[in-house]
């Protein structure tokens, strides 16, 4: 899925849960990344590819599939 189409809206909580599993990270760490970097799930994939070691590599996987 390319990211760069997609923002984040965390006033819907229906989008933070789709968004916390598509990275397979907690909802709250999410909300981490949209204050560091914004909305957009582009920005938040490469916020989250940055804090590899600590989100894990599970946010990584997005990389691949846009290719």
């Amino acid at each position: 899925m390319r990211l760069d189409n997609f923002a984040i809206d965390p006033s819907k909580p229906a989008h933070l849960e789709w968004w916390a599993e598509y990275f397979e990270i907690s909802e709250r760490d999410l909300l981490t990344a949209i204050d560091a970097v914004g909305v957009q799930a582009l920005d938040v994939q490469c916020y989250l590819q940055l804090a590899a070691p600590q989100y894990g590599a599970s946010a990584i996987k997005g990389e691949e599939e846009q290719r």
